[in-house]
């Protein structure tokens, strides 16, 4: 695929609190893109305030649909959060210990023992294999077309101990699990008493005024304001990307949004609406190995620093969509960017942002 630049300004919805600070994110956003290709949303959050929200190419190559700030994305593996939110959520209740054992609220793999515990899965330390890889998409389809949360539980019903067969004890190691967080999911449906979806919905979107956000199953999927995913194919060119087998599954990525409903989000977190402030710094403490080493991940954040000044991120990629969150812990800037183009450098990116309003 030829990358002819495309220096077409965002769409009129575009917030521009400083114009000389937004052209120079504009001016290299757009030097990044395809000439009538994909594109990416991009919000900037100063200080609770909205100073930067813009789209960029296509949401839909075949009908020209430009992207816009209010472009419905899939938030992929960003959505991990939103679980580690939910589970703070049932703690604050305390319907739940972080140091409970998974099976403890999940009966069924009680055999796990007392060591598997929902701590360590919120810091992917459990040793829960990931079925996510190739190997692990035919294991988990080869007992049913599209699994559910209830079909990963009796998959792990019948493995065991994770991962005892090499030697491998919950806590000796950080080993990302998007099945980890599948099972959180399920501990919340558990726990709530409500599906995955139901309680995203009435205790963070609707609260948060996330008008344009829910949770799969959802009719909105594929509507008009819902952008294309895609996907590079084996000769390097675009190719639209229609769903996966997994898309049941709900706690490791299952959520739909746009940049301006994550900067109401964001200005929530700041306020500490959704969760205690006491809350929110356990979810943004790194989690240990057994062995006391730091994983440098929080509850579905990586903890890392630019020019010295720490933040927590993470990103995500998912049938054709691709993620961004970035929260500055010791001064008020946020950065959030939904792209259907693949291979954005979403780091260099942020540090593009965080030079111009840093």
């Amino acid at each position: 695929m030829a990358l002819f630049r495309n220096r077409t300004r965002s769409a009129p919805t575009a917030i521009r609190a400083d114009e000389e600070r937004s052209g120079q994110i504009d001016d290299y956003v757009v030097s990044q893109l395809p000439a009538d290709g994909p594109g990416l949303a991009l919000a900037v959050v100063k200080a609770e305030a909205v100073v930067h929200a813009a789209g960029y190419g296509l949401a839909d190559i075949r009908t020209e649909l430009p992207i816009a700030p209010d472009t419905i994305f899939h938030l992929a593996s960003c959505g991990k959060q939103f679980t580690g939110l939910g589970i703070l959520m049932l703690a604050e209740q305390r319907k739940l210990n972080l140091d409970d054992p998974l099976g403890k609220h999940l009966p069924s793999l009680a055999r796990f023992g007392p060591r598997v515990t929902i701590r360590q899965l919120l810091h992917h330390t459990s040793g829960i294999r990931d079925f996510y890889d190739e190997a692990g998409i035919d294991e988990v389809l080869a007992r049913c077309e599209q699994p559910t949360n209830a079909d990963v539980i009796r998959l792990y019903a019948d493995l065991g101990c994770p991962r005892a067969e090499d030697g491998i004890e919950p806590g000796d190691e950080f080993s990302y699990s998007n099945s980890g967080y599948d099972l959180l999911g399920a501990v919340i449906e558990q726990v709530s008493g409500e599906s995955y979806r139901d309680f995203c919905q009435r205790r963070v979107f609707d609260p948060a005024g996330m008008k344009d956000t829910f949770s799969v199953p959802d009719d909105r999927v594929g509507e008009r304001r819902c952008a294309t995913g895609y996907v590079l194919d084996e000769r390097g060119e675009l190719a639209e990307q229609g769903g996966s087998e997994f898309d049941a599954l709900v706690g490791s990525g299952s959520i739909y949004t746009t940049v301006r409903d994550l900067c109401r989000y964001d200005q929530c977190l700041s306020a500490n609406s959704l969760v205690s402030a006491a809350s929110m710094r356990e979810a943004l403490t790194s989690g240990r190995t057994n062995d006391g080493a730091l994983t440098n991940c929080g509850f579905g954040w990586y903890l890392g620093a630019y020019r010295g000044m720490p933040f927590a991120d993470h990103q995500g990629a998912w049938i054709g969509y691709y993620s961004y969150i970035c929260r500055y812990l010791e001064r008020p800037l946020s950065v959030f960017v939904l792209s259907n183009l693949p291979e954005i450098d979403f780091a260099e990116l942020a540090n593009v942002v965080t030079d111009a309003y840093g």
